[in-house]
């Protein structure tokens, strides 16, 4: 937790525990050859006692003669913070800062003074809304946060032995009114229901529950390291690398839901379990496509044998519309290609057509300007070798593009007409045959992967 010769930053709300906290780290300091920083969050939510809390961080570190940075939120975050769940949303912001701050003076690790009472609450929180093993770890001695090392040297220790420390050693601290607020769940945790369950029940329950969230922490060692072997297995859940629908099938339903933890760990939400089993009742279940919310800023996507983690913002913009060069090459990085369009007499021997990514035309046919961009809702076209016109959509649908490629499927237009959807299907209405004088060539060269569509 704490080595010998370690720069630690010190997390001070001016509370109980982080003044009992800095008190034993300070005596230590000598000893240990400690270089210790202190850090003060300035919420801003309980208004002039925010800053009076600020004021006397501030004197307490000139009388431990020991460094302080002072962080604040902005108005804009407070007012996010305030339309939100406060207390997710200011813990979540507070180590945010916490984080910058240790990053920007090179300090680690980042102490905070939660004790054994609140590692009680909460367990006892978490068991309330239900949100299994790995919410019964409760408080982790230490953890990394996005590369940042967060120690609690207090979790062996109620808040009653902390506050018997402050008053043997005479050590002042600030009162926080929004822990008397029984509006916050915790608060209503802490003054109600874990006096009551002590009271009628166990009067050690803080330290039982303390072992629960132990004996919980043993478990969920074991379940991280056999779930990022299953992860190997499935597949890595992103766009760029989806993962299997099938073997995510086979795993019981135990493994199906640590993996869906697994996976969205990475974007630091905490999913509630209904979005879980949502998760998997979507890539487990008969729906070939599809998609659903694990948090406002999180989907999975199911589509077809295949599924994926990611946040919906930026996925699925339009590609815009490129003209090309006749003859010449143009790129169209947006598409992942570069289109070259070549012209030759019809009469003359030239070679085959190489693949789905490359097609020829009646040049006579193909009106400029000759444009390339992504489908579009609407978009139709006249097979060849179909009667009438289909829609673009319908044809990649019976191909099982997903979702997401189908918007970044190469369709090039003649003055405004569809002539041809890259590897799905020509245009009947510019196909080369008996009378074409002139043959207009359009190759598509990957300059990025693109999605494989099989045969035109």
């Amino acid at each position: 937790m704490l080595r010998r010769g370690s720069r630690p930053l010190l997390a001070v709300s001016g509370g109980p525990d982080s003044c009992v906290l800095l008190d034993v780290i300070a005596r230590m300091q000598d000893e240990w050859n400690l270089d210790l920083h202190l850090c003060h969050v300035n919420h801003g939510l309980r208004g002039a006692a925010s800053n009076e809390d600020e004021r006397f961080v501030i004197q307490l570190a000139h009388q431990y003669h020991l460094p302080l940075t002072v962080r604040r939120f902005e108005p804009d975050e407070i007012e996010r913070i305030r339309t939100g769940n406060l207390e997710d949303e200011a813990r979540r912001l507070r180590y945010e800062k916490l984080r910058h701050t240790a990053e920007e003076l090179n300090l680690s690790p980042i102490l905070t003074g939660h004790t054994l009472s609140d590692q009680a609450e909460t367990v006892l929180l978490r068991m309330i809304r239900s949100s299994g093993l790995t919410g019964l770890s409760g408080v982790l001695p230490v953890k990394f946060e996005r590369e940042a090392a967060i120690a609690r040297p207090l979790l062996a220790h109620t808040r009653e032995e902390v506050l018997r420390y402050a008053r043997e050693e005479a050590i002042a601290y600030r009162h926080d009114e929004m822990n008397d607020d029984s509006t916050f769940w915790r608060v209503r945790v802490r003054n109600e229901l874990i006096p009551f369950l002590k009271d009628s029940f166990n009067p050690n329950l803080e330290s039982a529950l303390g072992r629960l969230a132990d004996l919980a922490r043993e478990e969920e060692n074991f379940w991280e390291q056999h779930t990022a072997c299953l992860a190997d297995s499935v597949g890595l859940a992103t766009p760029d690398a989806s993962a299997d629908c099938e073997l995510f099938s086979a795993l019981s339903r135990a493994e199906q839901r640590r993996l869906i933890r697994h996976y969205v760990k990475a974007f630091d939400p905490s999913p509630a379990m209904p979005a879980i089993d949502a998760a998997i009742a979507l890539i487990a279940g008969e729906r070939p496509q599809g998609e659903i919310h694990i948090d406002q800023n999180l989907r999975v996507y199911r589509r077809y044998d295949r599924f994926y983690i990611a946040s919906p913002h930026g996925l699925g913009a339009p590609v815009p519309e490129t003209e090309l060069a006749v003859p010449g090459s143009t790129p169209a990085p947006e598409l992942g290609v570069e289109a070259i369009i070549d012209l030759f007499p019809a009469s003359v021997e030239r070679l085959p057509v190489r693949d789905e990514w490359c097609a020829e035309f009646d040049a006579d046919k193909a009106f400029t300007p000759i444009t390339i961009r992504g489908r579009r809702d609407g978009d139709a076209i006249a097979p060849v070798g179909m009667e009438g016109r289909k829609k673009i959509k319908k044809l990649l649908q019976e191909r099982r593009i997903i979702l997401e490629e189908r918007d970044r499927t190469p369709i090039v237009l003649f003055n405004g007409e569809l002539a041809w959807a890259a590897g799905v299907c020509l245009s009947k209405l510019f196909q080369v045959d008996e009378q074409t004088r002139t043959v207009l060539r359009i190759s598509l060269n990957r300059i990025a992967p693109m999605p494989q569509h099989g045969n035109q």
